[in-house]
């Protein structure tokens, strides 16, 4: 049954059917939302030769994931089907970052000193793949990148001498150019980030940025920019780095200003550490948020979007946590072994770890 035909009601009866056509789509308060409720793993990919640490959901049917032995994979149908391949010339290093704007265009990282760390682009779905970067400098290791639009992206190295390597590209990864090293807060010693999820940088539109630190043994960071990386400053967060293997692993972003920081130690799987953080301005400030169930360290997270409450979901080695209060307090999912996560609401999140990817299963409550 359609609408009545507009053309035979007067101007007052076409405005209130206007409003209850709104009305009906999105509710007396807005968008439908959709709460994550009971949540559990479905495994759709299975593949025991390689260990998927890139992933990034475009949308709700279009994910892409990569990983070792040069490994890719796609779904254009929300995972019932899954098309894999591998970047020809690219089968002996490892992926650890997706980044994609559609179900055609896609960059991955690989990650190792020197030129295992490359960078490559399809624009075909996969079908064929250009190297738009390799790293010549052996001090550098590229742990992950971003993109604020097909135009515009940055990548994120460790540090070598007191100072960051920060790569940005301006017209869709044709050249890639160095960051001025004076824009950037100095390192401590030992400082980079952890190639765990493709997470330690994060942008949004506008140029809003941030990368996380690690493994300096002294504090942790989150490093900011706003204006594509142009200039940055750094604000320490209460998650600390201890070691070389701990601090800060994945960062995620709900809107401008509200994110999470998560981390921990991951050489230590039996241990408890505090490893949450979050900003409610932009990264401006970090407060300590509540403690996940995760033992070691938090590999990967992402807000839930379109959720009726701040909804969180982190993974590691060790299980899958989730949160409906912004990190104050978190459940646990399962202990399955996943490394990275992405969501694109509440009915279309997925994760991805040694040998599988899964797909999220939800006891929802719609609002």
């Amino acid at each position: 049954m359609g609408y009545p035909d507009m053309g035979r009601l007067t101007a007052p009866a076409i405005f209130l059917t206007l409003l209850l056509v709104a009305g009906s789509c999105t509710g007396d308060s807005g968008p439908l939302s959709i709460a994550l409720e009971n949540p559990s793993w479905e495994i759709q990919y299975t593949d025991t030769t390689a260990s998927f640490i890139g992933l990034h959901a475009v949308d709700a049917n279009t994910v892409w994931a990569a990983g070792s032995n040069g490994k890719f994979v796609r779904t254009t149908d929300s995972g019932r089907t899954w098309t894999a391949g591998v970047v020809p010339g690219a089968d002996s290093v490892e992926f650890r970052d997706v980044h994609a704007f559609d179900d055609m265009t896609a960059f991955l990282l690989s990650v190792g000193n020197g030129p295992s760390s490359r960078f490559c682009r399809t624009r075909d779905g996969g079908e064929t793949w250009t190297m738009i970067f390799q790293n010549q400098d052996s001090n550098s290791f590229f742990d992950c990148f971003s993109f604020w639009d097909e135009d515009r992206g940055i990548a994120f190295s460790d540090s070598y001498e007191g100072e960051f390597r920060l790569m940005r590209t301006m017209n869709g990864g044709d050249t890639w150019s160095r960051i001025p090293p004076q824009a950037v807060p100095d390192a401590h010693e030992g400082d980079g980030a952890f190639a765990s999820s493709g997470t330690c940088i994060v942008t949004r539109a506008g140029g809003l940025g941030w990368f996380s630190t690690g493994g300096s043994a002294i504090d942790t960071r989150v490093i900011r920019t706003t204006d594509y990386g142009e200039t940055w400053e750094e604000v320490v967060t209460p998650i600390q780095s201890t070691s070389s293997t701990s601090g800060i692993f994945t960062l995620s972003f709900l809107d401008d200003d509200l994110g999470i920081a998560m981390g921990g130690e991951y050489a230590s799987t039996d241990t408890l550490v505090l490893n949450t953080a979050i900003t409610r301005d932009g990264g401006a400030s970090w407060s300590a948020g509540g403690q996940s169930n995760l033992k070691g360290s938090i590999y990967g997270s992402s807000y839930v979007p379109g959720t009726p409450t701040p909804t969180v979901v982190a993974v590691a080695p060790t299980g899958t946590d989730f949160s409906t209060d912004n990190g104050a307090t978190w459940t646990q999912i399962d202990a399955s072994n996943y490394w990275s996560v992405s969501f694109v609401n509440a009915d279309a999140g997925w994760a991805a770890g040694p040998g599988a990817i899964a797909k999220i299963r939800n006891g929802r409550t719609r609002e």
